[in-house]
């Protein structure tokens, strides 16, 4: 996998699996389609909640904007004709009537675009059509292929940028398009805007067709869960799919801090007048962990005006990449750490440590020894790059506003080779003092690639940035439709989800959601499985923009009490709150209910 494809908080090592081993493993009446809510619900006006009215903010990789799933049904309702009058649609030879002359004229033959089906467990029929699953296109110059966007003559103007998408309304449940059923044509995209990783800015009606691929899939995931669908129309459809979206794509530096736009990030979602921001990016290296920086009090700025701010609280508890220690004044502490020569199909070249503590009268010293042996002098402070044996190490010593000390090094081999090989930090206190270490590689892997050796591993304290926020409402995943070794039960926290207190002494996560093997959208027109607090992360803004159209006026403080107070409690969750779950288990259907008392 690549370096970039890792870095967000999604797991993807599902989609991996031969398809025979998951369905050993789940059967048909035991699926959870996360993302439909188990009743339906009206605003005050009688109209479905659907998210009609809302917009989200996305700090992610990207979207697909050529995936059907992200377009509005709202090109009007035609009839189909059955060119041939025997009773069965066949693609290629019947038409839809756009002009209602009732005839198949040229340009209206129709065909269909079977989505890639990589869930694995959800059922579907690749050489039929199935309006729960497919979407049916105008086949203009009967190529028997839909074509779409400027590679193939198509402007900004054009519905659906491409040959008009239609959905089926299936009026008798079949699962097929019958004589006499309507199609509606989709027409509008569902994204606003998209800031790109260069920071130009691609805008619906205007350039959105431009928009650089999201070449990852993780923003094109999390946004089906989202919005993906149409409500009532398709099996796998996301929460609110009446929202809008806005997205900003993160760009990743190759040594840390790995994200620096932020600030721009922000400052461009709170421009675009979203009612939702959600960070789909998790952050360790040379992160002060305690809700100080810049970012963050921006973060609690646009909380205060209203905006609800929701984030997956990573995936870093079982990457072996944190380790807590209390250390004993004068004593000496030890830590090993191992780094690879590959990670990932990469070389690694470069290595990060960061450790935390809080108390900044205390001046702990730090040793490094290299893989050749040598040993550096004692650091206390300061900034430096100094030799070791055949190794840079980059060292500085700075405080937080809010008083947490870091102490971060950099590592890297001075003939630009390889940091593989055993290491060690040796750590002397004058006082007592507990310590945080957290490390990483160029990889950005949470899967932890350089990894610590040491009884000091621990999965508490490691919500990442810019969770660590204080306003920001921090998700944890659990495992729903099937088990996967090592990653956590059915029904229980996953081994990976964020989890602890922050060094600041807030508790880290708030609530948990769904999170591993949930199915949403992929890229180049197809489903998936999707896993990670990524994936658990969106499943709280849907039920906040379900909450958001019931009752716009809803400040960010009132939703997260909402939210915590209407989480579900079981034998998974145990009392709560906990530093585990948080409150519990998302319950949208009684947040909901909570605001219709």
């Amino acid at each position: 996998m690549q370096n970039t494809f890792r870095k967000f908080i999604a797991v993807f090592i599902i989609t991996l699996l031969p398809a025979g081993f998951l369905f050993a493993q789940v059967k048909a009446d035991k699926i959870w389609i996360t993302t439909k809510l188990s009743e339906k619900f009206y605003d005050k006006d009688g109209n479905p909640l659907t998210g009609k009215g809302i917009v989200v903010g996305d700090v992610d990789s990207g979207i697909d904007v050529f995936h059907p799933m992200f377009f509005f049904a709202d090109g009007g309702d035609f009839n189909w004709i059955d060119v041939n009058g025997n009773g069965i649609f066949e693609p290629g030879k019947d038409a839809v009537d756009l002009n209602s002359n009732g005839k198949a004229d040229a340009g209206e033959t129709l065909n269909y675009v079977d989505l890639k089906n990589d869930t694995y467990i959800i059922k579907s029929d690749p050489k039929v059509y199935e309006p729960d699953m497919d979407f049916l296109f105008t086949d203009k110059n009967g190529n028997g292929k839909r074509d779409f966007g400027e590679k193939d003559g198509f402007t900004e103007a054009d519905p659906t940028y491409g040959e008009q998408y239609l959905i089926t309304r299936d009026a008798n449940n079949n699962n097929k398009l019958d004589v006499g059923e309507k199609l509606t044509a989709l027409q509008t995209s569902k994204v606003r805007a998209v800031r790109e990783k260069s920071g130009n800015i691609r805008r619906r009606g205007v350039d959105l067709i431009k928009t650089e691929f999201d070449s990852i899939g993780h923003g094109t995931g999390v946004s089906g869960i989202l919005l993906g669908g149409h409500y009532g129309v398709q099996k796998l459809h996301g929460f609110a799919p009446d929202a809008e979206i806005v997205m900003a794509n993160i760009k990743y530096n190759y040594t840390p801090r790995f994200v620096t736009s932020f600030p721009e990030m922000l400052t461009f979602l709170r421009t675009e007048g979203i009612n939702v921001l959600l960070f789909e990016d998790g952050e360790w290296m040379y992160e002060y962990m305690d809700g100080s920086t810049e970012e963050e009090e921006l973060t609690n700025e646009m909380a205060r005006s209203g905006i609800t701010i929701i984030g997956g609280g990573g995936n870093l508890a079982d990457g072996n990449m944190h380790i807590k220690d209390t250390i004993p004044a004068n004593v000496v502490r030890t830590y090993n750490f191992s780094s690879p020569k590959e990670a990932e199909g990469k070389k690694n070249d470069g290595a990060f440590v960061s450790f935390l503590w809080r108390q900044p009268e205390v001046n702990i010293s730090f040793k490094i020894k290299t893989p050749d042996g040598t040993v550096t002098s004692a650091l206390k402070g300061g900034s430096e790059i100094l030799k070791s044996g055949k190794y840079n190490i980059y060292y500085e010593r700075s405080v937080s506003p809010k008083g947490t000390v870091m102490f971060q090094f950099g590592i890297s081999e001075k003939d630009s080779g390889t940091v593989d090989g055993e290491w060690s930090v040796e750590v002397v206190s004058p006082e007592n003092v507990i310590l945080d270490g957290f490390i990483v590689d160029v990889t950005q892997s949470w899967g932890g690639s350089t990894r610590w050796k040491s009884d000091k591993i621990t999965g508490d304290g490691t919500v990442t940035f810019p969770c660590t926020a204080d306003s920001c409402i921090a998700v944890g995943a659990y495992t729903v439709n099937y088990e996967w070794p090592g990653y956590g039960k059915l029904d229980d926290l996953c081994s990976y989800s964020g989890r602890g207190f922050n060094i600041n002494g807030k508790m880290g996560i708030d609530i948990c959601a769904p999170g591993h093997t949930t199915f949403t959208t992929s890229t180049n027109n197809g489903y998936g499985i999707f896993s990670g607090t990524s994936s658990a992360a969106p499943h709280v803004v849907g039920a906040v923009v379900l909450m958001l159209q019931y009752d716009k006026t809803l400040t960010h403080s009132q939703i997260r009490n909402i939210l915590n107070s209407t989480a579900t409690q079981d034998s998974f969750t145990g009392s709560v709150p906990n530093t585990n779950w948080g409150f519990g288990k998302l319950n949208t259907e009684a947040a909901i209910k909570y605001l219709m008392k």
